[in-house]
């Protein structure tokens, strides 16, 4: 009897107790290429989150999925073991290296991707291969973050570029003293008021916290920018470009043309 007790107190136990702790999964599985260390990579997750940056402009961060990450985990196969090598003599080095992760393990692989020879060309096909994947699935996939929408903006101020160079800029104040200048130097002041401010704020409140983006066709083309100012705040900012023809181009462009007539309008009366 004492021994059924003591079987029963020990079953009681393990009951109260619940079940095992599971075991830590490791984390998933990770490929990671990187061009230059923060300022050009790419990444992708198993069925995770993938990302790729080439520059401020372009830099993605979208869902993947698991057949996603099998697809390009085939194209990065032939680099696991040894990375991507220079078979040139004279090659200078770059700062370029491969991340493998498998079951919670990394291992790094040299990238000497600055390899011009024939025989580099023909071993890096496969991870160009992936290079154009991932930046297709994150041109498809991105989401932009909303941008923050100024309360009170106290200046617009609208900038013509061409090459580089700015053609002209208007400085609009939210009642004072408005600037217009332009390339060779000329430039005049004139009055607006709020209510003028205001009107030209209007035309352009649809794209307050709403980035501007086109499929760029035209290379050669003035581009600039609509920037929404407030003390105390830090600028937003819409980027135009002549080049688009997509998306919310043709509006962007309209509304322009009407806050130009507008500004000619009061620097010149």
């Amino acid at each position: 009897m004492r021994k059924l007790l003591l079987g029963f107190a020990a079953l009681a136990s393990l009951l109260a107790a619940g079940p095992p702790a599971a075991a830590q999964e490791p984390p998933p599985d990770r490929i990671e290429v990187v061009y230059h260390p923060d300022s050009m990579f790419w990444s992708i997750e198993d069925g995770g989150t993938g990302r790729f940056r080439t520059s401020e402009r372009e830099d993605y961060t979208f869902s993947v999925t698991r057949e996603d990450y099998r697809r390009i985990a085939r194209l990065m196969r032939p680099y696991r073991e040894e990375g991507l090598r220079c078979d040139d003599p004279d090659y200078l080095g770059s700062n370029g290296y491969l991340v493998f992760r498998e079951d919670g393990v990394e291992n790094r692989r040299p990238h000497e991707g600055l390899c011009y020879t024939d025989a580099a060309r023909a071993a890096g096909r496969s991870l160009s291969r992936a290079y154009y994947a991932m930046e297709e699935m994150g041109e498809a996939r991105h989401v932009p973050p909303p941008l923050p929408v100024l309360p009170d903006p106290d200046r617009l101020t609208f900038t013509s570029l061409y090459w580089g160079r700015t053609v002209q800029e208007w400085s609009i104040p939210r009642g004072g003293e408005g600037r217009w200048s332009q390339a060779d130097g000329r430039s005049e002041v004139f009055a607006v008021s709020e209510a003028e401010f205001d009107r030209l704020r209007e035309l352009f409140r649809p794209y307050e916290g709403v980035p501007f983006e086109c499929e760029r066709v035209i290379a050669d083309g003035p581009y600039g920018t609509v920037t929404w100012s407030q003390e105390g705040h830090e600028d937003q900012q819409l980027r135009w470009d002549a080049g688009c023809v997509t998306g919310d181009a043709a509006d962007v462009f309209r509304r322009w043309d009407e806050a130009e007539a507008m500004l000619k309008e009061l620097r010149d009366r």
